[in-house]
C-alpha cells in the first residue's frame, strides 16, 4: 500500500489520450472521402486547471500510449474511436467507465468510423439504396442572370425527367450569382459546391461510386462546357 501511495503522490495532473484520425481523399474522384481511425494514439499531460502547454505525444500504439500516461499522472483518461472517455489510471474522480471497454477489438486496426462503413462496400455486396445529388454546372454562370436562364432550366427539366429525379434546385447557382457565399450548400465533404443546378434522385447499387456512375449514365447529352458532379449518400 505504501509503495502504491508513494508512486501516485510522485505524479500529478491528468493525461488525456485519444485515438488519432486522419482525413481520406478519393484520388480517382478528386474529392475528400471521409476519414480513417488510425489505431494509433496521441495525448497530453495537463495540470488542474487544465493548461495547454504540457508535454504531449502522437503516433503511439495503444499500450505505449497507456504506459506514457500512467508514468506521468495518476489520472489517465482515454478514448478510442469516437466513443466516450474511460479511466485507465489509479484515480478516477470523474467517475468514468473503467478501461478497457468490453467491446474493444483486439487487435485494434486502422478502420473507418462506424458511421462511414458504407464507404467500404465493394461490388460483390448486395445492392442498397443511395441518395444521389447530380450537380450540373453551366460554363458561364453569370450569363444566367439574363433571359438565357430559361434555356438552362429547360435543359435541367429534361435532365431531371430522364434521370428520374424527385426534384431539383438551383441553390449553388443562386448563391454564386448573388455572391452569398455563406449560403452555398455543401455536397459531401467537398468545400464549396460549384455554381449549378442540383438534381435529387435515388439509385440502387452495391457501392457509392457505382451509384454515381449509374446516375450520370442516365443524363442526356449536355451542351459543350457543362460539368457534372455526382455525389452518393447512404439511404434513399
Amino acid at each position: 500500500m505504501i509503495e502504491d501511495r508513494d508512486r501516485t503522490d510522485s505524479r500529478t495532473g491528468v493525461v488525456h489520450i485519444y485515438e488519432e484520425e486522419e482525413a481520406s481523399f478519393d484520388v480517382e474522384r478528386h474529392r475528400p472521402d471521409g476519414s480513417y481511425l488510425c489505431a494509433t494514439f496521441g495525448g497530453r499531460w495537463t495540470r488542474r486547471p487544465r493548461d495547454i502547454d504540457g508535454p504531449s505525444f502522437e503516433g503511439l500504439t495503444l499500450n505505449a500510449a497507456l504506459s506514457w500516461g500512467r508514468a506521468r499522472a495518476p489520472e489517465v483518461q482515454i478514448r478510442w474511436g469516437r466513443g466516450e472517455y474511460h479511466s485507465a489510471g489509479e484515480l478516477n474522480p470523474s467517475g468514468l467507465p473503467e478501461w478497457p471497454p468490453a467491446n474493444l477489438p483486439v487487435p485494434l486496426r486502422r478502420r473507418r468510423p462506424p458511421e462511414q462503413g458504407w464507404r467500404e462496400r465493394n461490388e460483390g455486396d448486395p445492392p442498397v439504396q443511395w441518395r444521389l445529388e447530380l450537380l450540373l454546372a453551366p460554363p458561364n454562370p453569370q450569363l444566367l442572370r439574363t433571359t438565357k436562364r430559361w434555356e438552362a432550366e429547360r435543359l435541367i427539366e429534361l435532365a431531371a425527367r430522364q434521370v428520374g429525379a424527385t426534384h431539383w434546385d438551383s441553390e449553388p447557382l443562386d448563391a454564386h450569382i448573388y455572391h452569398d457565399l455563406n449560403s452555398v450548400p455543401q455536397i459531401g465533404l467537398a468545400t464549396v459546391a460549384p455554381p449549378g443546378y442540383r438534381l435529387h434522385l435515388a439509385v440502387r447499387a452495391s457501392t457509392s461510386s457505382a451509384a454515381e456512375q449509374r446516375a450520370q449514365a442516365r443524363l442526356p447529352e449536355l451542351p459543350r462546357g457543362w460539368r457534372v458532379r455526382a455525389t452518393a449518400f447512404p439511404g434513399g
